[in-house]
This record gives C-alpha cells, sequence and structure tokens, in this order.
C-alpha cells in the first residue's frame, strides 16, 4: 500500500538526483542541523532543487505525479497540439497578407494597412499562449521552407516578444513589431536567383542583395509610417562597430529599433533551414553573441533579450554533442550558451565540462 501524505494523496521518497521541476513536496526539508530548508507544499523549480542540493540533501518527499502517457519532448507535444495547428493556420494566413499588401506598394503605390497587418500578428500571439510560448512555436514551423515573408513574420513576432521583455509601452511595441515585419521589404526587388541561388554568391551578386535596405527605405520613404519603421528597414544592417552597411554607421548613429531589429534578424536568420546551411541550435546562437555581439550590438538591448531568448528553453529536451539526451534545468548566467542538463540521474553543467555543448533542441 502507497504510503500516504498529509493530504491522503500518495507519496514517494526519491534520490534529489531524481527531482524534477513542478515535483510538490509532500515533507518538510530540513539542513543537518535541524533549519527548515523548504517547506511542504513547496513546487520544485530548477533554483529549489539547487538548494536542496547545496544542502547536501540525499533524498526528498514528494506527491505521487501521474505517469505520463507518452515519452514525447516538448516540441512534440507542441507539434501535436491544437494550439500549435491554430498558430501554422494564422501564420501562414499572415505571410500571404504580407506577399500581397507588398504586390499592392510595388504595383499600385498603395499605403501600408498597419491595423490589417498588426491584426493578423495579433491573431498569431493570441494563439502561440504569449511571448512565451512564441519562440517554440517558431522552433517548431522551422520545417517550412524558407522565404523572405515568412523569415519577416518571424522577426516580427521576435521583435514583438522583445519590445515586451524590454518594458516598451503598448505605442512601441506596435512600431517594433510593424518594424520587424516590414524591415527586409527591399528584398522584393532582388532578383529571386540570387535570393534563393543554393551556391555561394559572387562578390558581384552580395553586393545587389546589400541593396536591399536603401530600395526597401525607398520604396516606404513616402508611406505615412512611423519613421522608426523607415529607419529599421534602411538600417538593419547597420553594426555598433561601424562595419554594416549603407552608411557604415556606429552604435550612437543607428536608431534604437533598427538595432534590436537587426538582433532578431540575426538569431532568426541563424536558427532557420537555409539552402546552403541546415538551422543552427540556438544556444550557438547565443554563444556567437556572447563571443562576438558586444561589438557589433549594443549591450543595454543584447544582454536581456539573450538573458529572455535562454530562459524560453528551460524544461526543453535536448541533444548534447556525446549524443546524450537530457533536459534544461537551470541557467548560468554568467554564460548563457552554457546551462546546466540533466541527463538521467546526474546533473551536467556545460559551464564546466565544456568539452560537451547543446547540439539541438528535441
Amino acid at each position: 500500500m502507497a504510503e500516504q501524505g498529509f493530504e491522503n494523496r500518495p507519496v514517494e521518497r526519491i534520490l534529489i538526483s531524481r527531482a524534477m521541476p513542478g515535483m510538490e513536496l509532500a515533507r518538510d526539508i530540513y539542513s543537518r542541523n535541524n533549519q527548515v530548508i523548504l517547506n511542504s507544499g513547496a513546487i520544485l523549480d530548477a533554483q529549489k532543487i539547487s538548494k536542496i542540493m547545496f544542502y547536501a540533501v540525499d533524498t526528498i518527499t514528494v506527491y505521487k505525479q501521474a505517469a505520463p502517457e507518452t515519452n514525447l519532448t516538448l516540441s512534440q507535444q507542441l507539434k501535436s497540439s491544437v494550439e500549435f495547428r491554430e498558430f501554422s493556420r494564422h501564420y501562414d494566413h499572415t505571410v500571404s497578407a504580407l506577399k500581397d499588401q507588398m504586390n499592392k506598394v510595388i504595383t499600385e503605390n498603395a499605403e501600408i494597412d498597419e491595423d490589417f497587418l498588426m491584426g493578423e500578428v495579433d491573431r498569431m500571439i493570441v494563439a502561440s499562449g504569449g511571448k512565451s510560448r512564441i519562440f517554440s512555436m517558431l522552433h517548431c514551423i522551422r520545417d517550412y521552407d524558407e522565404l523572405t515573408y515568412m523569415h519577416s513574420v518571424n522577426v516580427s513576432l521576435i521583435c514583438n516578444c522583445f519590445a515586451k521583455w524590454l518594458g516598451m509601452n503598448e505605442e512601441e511595441q506596435r512600431v517594433m513589431t510593424l518594424a520587424g515585419l516590414l524591415h527586409d521589404v527591399g528584398k522584393t526587388s532582388i532578383p529571386k536567383e540570387i535570393l534563393h541561388k543554393p551556391d555561394s554568391l559572387t562578390p558581384e551578386e552580395y553586393a545587389i542583395v546589400r541593396t536591399h535596405t536603401r530600395k526597401g527605405y525607398d520604396m516606404l520613404r513616402d508611406k505615412h509610417l512611423d519613421e522608426r519603421i523607415k529607419m529599421t528597414v534602411l538600417q538593419h544592417h547597420e553594426r555598433a562597430d561601424g562595419s554594416g552597411y549603407p552608411y557604415g554607421k556606429t552604435a550612437d548613429q543607428i536608431d534604437n529599433f533598427a538595432m534590436i531589429t537587426a538582433i532578431a534578424d540575426v538569431y532568426d536568420a541563424m536558427t532557420s533551414d537555409r539552402l546552403y546551411r541546415p538551422r543552427i541550435c540556438p544556444f550557438d546562437v547565443v554563444r556567437s553573441f556572447e563571443s562576438d555581439g558586444y561589438d557589433k550590438f549594443d549591450p543595454q538591448f543584447l544582454v536581456p533579450l539573450l538573458e529572455q531568448i535562454s530562459e524560453v528553453y528551460m524544461n526543453h529536451t535536448v541533444r548534447l554533442s556525446d549524443d546524450k539526451i537530457g533536459k534544461i534545468v537551470l541557467m548560468n548566467k554568467s554564460e548563457l550558451s552554457k546551462p546546466i542538463v540533466q541527463v538521467d540521474d546526474k546533473f551536467v553543467d556545460l559551464s564546466r565540462q565544456r568539452e560537451v555543448k547543446i547540439t539541438e533542441i528535441l
């Protein structure tokens, strides 16, 4: 007969190495000198588990959890959910709507219907379940073939998350989202055979691609749009150290919205499949930002955004470079690309085991 807790619910005593976020304590936990560490009823998270481990407590008593019906990863569960199907439907609709809008701008010199486009994006955000799940939705939707319009929709959603994480007001969130959505409009004037070329571009072809920022700005210059959107279209390839284009501007000369969009643009480009390479693991992208990004991007935006991006992947199942499968349970604030991963009953601190890294989010 199973042991019962104070609430007449079955409990079990487990090794602390088996503790998982979401478990509920059924007994108080005491230190060796009889001080209360955590009270019964506390819901475990990575921080609480770490605290227990710091006190060298070997076992804890928790309420038994219902056995999961499957061993699906979070991504697999998400892909099979009603929410993801609804998000995908709105995503496809937004891609088509953006394409139609830009065709009207090109062929009829029409104005951008901001309210219409924001309505499309808002429906995606609602379908996703909120900003914390948007990155997971986009991670699942990476199976789609990459197109300029899809990239623009991705960047708009990422910019919307960034705006909220940075504490922007509603008007700024709207401008930030539209800036992400329209940042690459100039690519509609670049020949498709260059944009979709599977091989490396020649210097001449690359020079043509680089014209998309000025061409996009010229397309929108006389439209009734917020000036920050126009500056984003023009400046999203500028870099803080002056190494960007089209004008080689430095940090204080680059519009803040353009700088934030630049981070979103690079993140999405690197984590999406391309004709010439597969997607890059988000933690490799974070590592690249940590090692090389602070010269290129304004740290006042990059630091909080990397922290938030990393937190998105808490509790996700990952594959390590030694081919082991584990779950991210704690972030290392000093090195976000090297979290702590639980593999079976062991905790692997990637900031210490530097020969191991995350290669894939499952």
